[in-house]
């Protein structure tokens, strides 16, 4: 009997229409639920967001059209807050650094972190991306990261045109040279016709593409060639808003409950609005795998429900005087029309075991359908299992997810300011223009008088006919003063004053005089924008690490990219999921100095001043290599390539260290060595040489023996580079020890005592006569 040699897997849910049916409503409750709990917050977030925007709505108390001024200090201050996390991060790339957990995985860590910063900073716009971040992180005073694996592909038809067909060939030799001239990668071609008009080519990689071929009227050849193109195949970090994060009231975070994780979230719903259009791609690929052709149909006549609750995106709307609510009577095509998907993070008993799983549900709100069902660890694998979140707050609130955001922080300070403004213009309204009284029998007619400038109006007796009330002296003053109690306030609230709006402050101008003063002043007030940035990169951070999580389990075998902005021997760089695996701690080296390019430049120079010293280069702490990079670090800081000025003083200098296990680990592993050795060529050639003398190495397959003598031989090289440096410096220390340095003549210290002391050279003698001279009696 022939071994079975197959065995397909069987599909993890059983779920049946009734099943289906259940799960649909399940979601639905979570969604009703957590919108009705969190309705008067929304309603607050939209009322603090329209101050942030300045919109007023006009005022009639205490009349109408009285004044309603727009106030920009909660804008300022935001805008400020946005700029300088903004800059913090963008001032030093790689944003996030590595740090391997085993000795082994070292020589990782720099590809790792090349390969997240392009992935976040040129396949998909990542300066755009830390912009929104930072600006749900002050104004929300939370931002929440939701990191997929996206895999995405276009249809596309290209068309080229060619001569017409030569009368000595026949069409399909003509159709056949010209696919493979123009196809050189092609593995193969097979015609879909006896005629060879239509062709279905397969290249070395991806999926077959059809080719197909016509005439124009001026007999010329077109080809035209339809292909699914791939757009993008990597992470892919979606800001979502306050308002499409649901989640049960009273939750820390949004992983899973566990008694590591006590104040998890039991479910989260991602809300969001594809285009029917998107929905059927997605099924046609069969990603919503539940999905019935009768389903996809009923699509074109659903249209989404807003009649339930009120977000900033409609509120937005409405205060712009737009209306964006689609309807089945709208005449734009039927495929653009947006429904709402609800993504459901759930813990369900799948197998009736009593224990809930961690699944994930897709759930198509205006259809009442289940599209997709699958275990978390299938489509986000991870190890311990987590959810694809990354999430931080700005100022934290114990016991609840969400924390205190700028715009939260200012706005009583704002209300009480546009109180006092309005006031204060009602005020100098009414004085200009007073209300009064008038005697009803005297000569004043029934009716409203305007008054203008250099008007006369006839009365009899003006000064008992009319009475205009005393409001009392004017309280400009009194306001200014509550104006500015307000505005310092506001500033020792944000921490956003003149000094970092690039003012002097009053009363601290002699102290900015000097670069000390302007330090000492900065300093006094890092306290909180140091634990702000923290909170904002430690976010980062966990961002960083779902992408490497992935990585770990997607990434291509040969994903290929080269380092923008970044000079190197060979910015090309190819790696697969073996160059990214293993242990990985994530870590971050930005600080107040990065948010700010002077403060950089100052610590910079102070740093150089420090380091660049003649002790420190007699005891080796600074090398040739570390000078180099601090004077790059230097030219960056200033804005400037320092690669247009400095040459590196040897090949290796941006190379990472490795100790000789480590360059040992990789040779076993059939890899060359990659670094500058971390405990001196000596001593690292010495640890090589004693490796050949053990038993394991007699293990080694030939392939790692020959890397191990092109490496000891590249090393030994690098022994006799350190011996000649050495030797110059040695030299260097002695020049001018063979001179006289100054002070006491040569010959001065003379071991006689008895002979006479020599004053500026061996002919010259102090006179014996003068007192301490010569042999004492």
């Amino acid at each position: 009997m022939a071994d079975k040699r197959t065995r397909p897997r069987k599909a993890v849910f059983k779920l049946d229409e009734e099943r289906r049916k259940k799960i649909v409503n399940r979601v639905k409750e979570f969604r009703d639920a957590d919108m009705q709990a969190r309705s008067g917050d929304i309603e607050k977030r939209i009322q603090r967001y329209a101050k942030y925007r300045m919109w007023t709505e006009g005022k009639d108390w205490p009349w109408p059209n009285s004044s309603d001024a727009a106030i920009p200090d909660m804008m300022t201050h935001s805008l400020r807050m946005q700029d300088t996390l903004h800059n913090a991060v963008m001032s030093r790339r790689p944003v996030v650094g590595s740090k391997a957990t085993l000795e082994h995985d070292r020589d990782k860590e720099e590809v790792i972190d090349k390969l997240i910063d392009h992935q976040v900073f040129v396949e998909q716009d990542g300066e755009r991306i830390i912009g929104d971040i930072a600006e749900a992180f002050v104004n929300d005073g939370h931002f929440t990261a939701y990191i997929p694996w996206i895999r995405e592909t276009r249809e596309t038809m290209e068309v080229r045109r060619f001569d017409p067909i030569p009368e000595e060939l026949e069409p399909r030799e003509h159709f056949f040279t010209i696919m493979t001239n123009g196809f050189p990668e092609l593995e193969g071609l097979a015609a879909v016709d006896n005629d060879g008009w239509e062709w279905r080519a397969f290249p070395k990689e991806g999926e077959p593409f059809r080719i197909s071929f016509f005439t124009t009227p001026d007999e010329q050849v077109e080809m035209v060639v339809r292909r699914e193109v791939q757009v993008y195949d990597g992470p892919r970090i979606i800001v979502k808003d306050y308002e499409e994060v649901l989640h049960p009231q009273r939750v820390m975070n949004l992983q899973a409950p566990s008694p590591s994780n006590p104040h998890g979230a039991p479910h989260v719903i991602l809300v969001d609005n594809p285009t029917v259009d998107e929905i059927k791609r997605l099924a046609k690929s069969g990603f919503y795998d539940l999905m019935t052709k009768d389903d996809i149909k009923e699509l074109e006549n659903l249209a989404r429900d807003d009649s339930e609750g009120e977000d900033r995106k409609k509120a937005t709307d409405t205060m712009q005087g737009a209306d964006a609510s689609p309807s089945l009577e709208s005449s734009e095509a039927k495929s653009h029309r947006r429904l709402t998907r609800l993504l459901c993070f759930d813990v369900f008993d799948i197998d009736n075991d009593g224990i809930d799983e961690d699944v994930i549900w897709w759930v198509i709100l205006e259809a009442d359908v289940l599209v997709r069902a699958k275990m978390l660890t299938e489509v986000f694998p991870s190890n311990p299992p987590r959810r694809p979140f990354a999430e931080e707050q700005f100022v934290p609130v114990p016991g609840y997810r969400t924390g205190i955001g700028l715009l939260e922080m200012l706005e009583g300070l704002h209300d009480d300011t546009k109180i006092l403004v309005d006031q204060t213009i009602d005020y100098a309204t009414i004085r200009n223009s007073p209300f009064g009284f008038y005697r009803a029998s005297g000569g004043i007619r029934p009716e409203t008088i305007a008054m203008h400038p250099g008007e006369l109006y006839p009365l009899s007796n003006p000064k008992q006919d009319i009475e205009f009330p005393n409001l009392g002296s004017s309280s400009t003053g009194e306001a200014i003063n509550l104006m500015g109690l307000f505005d310092q306030a506001g500033q020792k609230l944000s921490m956003i004053g003149d000094l970092q709006l690039g003012r002097v402050p009053a009363g601290k101008s002699s102290a900015l005089r000097t670069v000390g003063g302007q330090a000492l002043i900065a300093g006094q007030g890092e306290a909180r924008p140091e634990r702000i940035l923290r909170r904002f990169f430690l976010g980062l951070v966990e961002i960083w690490k779902r992408i490497h999580g992935l990585n770990q389990h997607f990434l291509p075998d040969e994903k290929k990219f080269r380092i923008i902005g970044i000079k190197s021997d060979d910015p090309y760089i190819t790696t697969g999921r073996e160059g990214v695996e293993g242990a990985f701690q994530f870590d971050f080296q930005a600080n107040v100095l990065n948010t700010s390019k002077n403060l950089l430049q100052e610590s910079l120079m102070t740093l150089a001043q420090m380091y660049v010293s003649e002790l420190s280069i007699q005891l080796g702490i600074l090398q040739p290599d570390g000078y180099f990079r601090l004077m790059k670090d230097i030219g960056k800081a200033f804005g400037q390539d320092p690669d247009q000025y400095l040459t590196a003083p040897s090949p290796d200098s941006m190379k990472p260290k490795i100790l000789a296990e480590e360059a040992l680990s990789a040779i076993v592993n059939g890899e060359i060595p990659d670094g500058v050795p971390a405990e001196g060529a000596q001593a690292h050639l010495e640890a090589l040489v004693n490796f050949t003398e053990t038993d394991e190495f007699g293990l080694l397959q030939q392939e790692s023996v020959d890397i191990l003598k092109a490496y000891m031989q590249e090393v030994q090289e690098r022994v006799q580079f350190e011996a000649r440096q050495a030797q110059i410096l040695e030299a260097t220390r002695n020049f001018g020890q063979g001179q006289n340095p100054g002070g006491r003549p040569p010959g001065g210290n003379s071991q006689n005592p008895n002979e006479p002391t020599q004053i500026s050279g061996g002919n010259e003698l102090l006179d014996e006569s003068l007192p301490g001279s010569g042999t004492p009696q």
